[in-house]
């Protein structure tokens, strides 16, 4: 059987359903999983220089992190399947606070550990999380996965906001990182005991999951966008501080205006498309994020302003938010085939952090950040061509 798929516009109502037990855990793990890369955004710089470690190490140690999340959600995820969603929810966030622990208590010569840790956690969270909330999407006819990634930029606000309070008052940077690990332990145990006991689907397929790819050629699509927005996303997360600081000598206060900025406009775009475009259809969404990033991107890589980089960041930031969670409402898969089809969709979008580390790393120290940059808006193609790709109608089999 089959049905449209249509989300309703956001309202009154859509404020209850954000607080029904089975969403609300979901959007609070999104924000504190947010809020640890908004803190480490701002403080990577520190970190760095704690450690004596150059960008092209940084960016060699994120392909470490990518790649354990890769290997996490292609063999991994599919099987842990079996456990139900608040065991596999709690346990991700869990997996994460326990790397941001390892990262700001570990010395120099284990730093591989921890990143790995990091890879394990992110891995099982863009799975899980997202399985969860396309699940509860599709159920409710509201748009879940907009909402649970506008928290994620809420995340990056609050995230560098700490981080920035803990640079102005001198505090030592480890401080911030381990702030974000408490955060992401609480949310662990309250999705642990508010998300239903429920399992998500009944498949008892482990295999490879990038396999559904090959079974369904129609999840390439979706692929192809959340591998493009993973990659500006990311970036943004990992590099965007530290081109501020690094390439126009803004200092950590700015730098950090300037990212909660982004992500307020990151959140705002989410809400805004879960609104607006997102009642259009995603096809419509995606070509809308690909093309505003673009533009926002090719701003701020020619300018020499913090201010002007601030505002092509907010546009960035707004038209970006909705790519990924539109290209992951592309996927069209009954219930018991969820979970790997997601994990597919997620590995492929991880394999970017593989190879786009050490290449910004190596442009970096070779030419500058601001070529790093240019690197990034080039990555905003495959979002637009990801629109074009996609189906005019959305129609989804239960």
């Amino acid at each position: 059987m089959s049905r449209e798929h249509v989300p309703e516009a956001t309202g009154p109502s859509s404020v209850r359903t954000a607080l029904r037990p089975d969403v609300l855990p979901l959007l609070l793990g999104y924000w504190a999983f947010g809020q640890f890369w908004g803190v480490w955004v701002i403080l990577v710089s520190y970190f760095q220089a704690y450690h004596h470690i150059t960008d092209s190490r940084i960016g060699i140690l994120y392909t470490l992190l990518a790649t354990v999340a890769v290997l996490v959600m292609a063999f991994v995820a599919p099987r842990l399947q079996g456990l139900k969603i608040s065991q596999s929810v709690s346990l991700s966030l869990a997996s994460l606070a326990a790397g941001a622990a390892v990262i700001a208590l570990q010395p120099s010569s284990l730093l591989i550990v921890g990143f790995a840790m990091v890879g394990l956690g992110n891995g099982l969270i863009d799975v899980y999380a997202n399985v969860a909330a396309q699940r509860s999407e599709i159920r409710i006819g509201k748009p879940i996965l907009q909402w649970m990634h506008a928290c994620y930029a809420l995340g990056g606000i609050t995230g560098a906001a700490v981080a920035g309070l803990t640079q102005i008052a001198g505090m030592d940077h480890r401080v911030g990182v381990l702030y974000s690990a408490v955060a992401l332990v609480v949310t662990a145990l309250i999705a642990a005991r508010k998300v239903p006991k429920e399992h998500v689907g009944t498949s008892t397929d482990t295999s490879f999951s990038v396999s559904a790819l090959f079974k369904n050629p129609a999840l390439w699509i979706p692929a192809l966008v959340v591998l493009s927005s993973f990659l500006v996303e990311g970036s943004m997360d990992t590099w965007s501080g530290r081109y501020l600081i690094g390439e126009l000598g803004a200092t950590p206060g700015v730098a950090a205006s300037v990212f909660i900025a982004y992500s307020a406009a990151l959140f705002l775009g989410r809400m805004f498309a879960g609104r607006v475009l997102f009642g259009l259809g995603p096809r419509a969404t995606i070509l809308a994020a690909g093309i505003g990033a673009a533009v926002g991107g090719t701003i701020a890589a020619i300018t020499d302003s913090p201010a002007v980089v601030g505002m092509a960041y907010l546009l960035m930031g707004f038209t970006i938010a909705a790519a990924a969670p539109a290209g992951f409402s592309l996927i069209n898969v009954p219930d018991d085939e969820a979970t790997n089809a997601v994990a597919a969709v997620s590995t492929v979008g991880y394999t970017g952090f593989i190879w786009s580390p050490p290449i910004l790393g190596w442009v970096a120290d070779s030419f500058s950040l601001r070529a790093s940059v240019s690197v990034i808006v080039i990555a905003t193609m495959g979002i637009i061509a990801g629109g074009l790709l996609a189906p005019r109608r959305m129609v989804v089999r239960d």
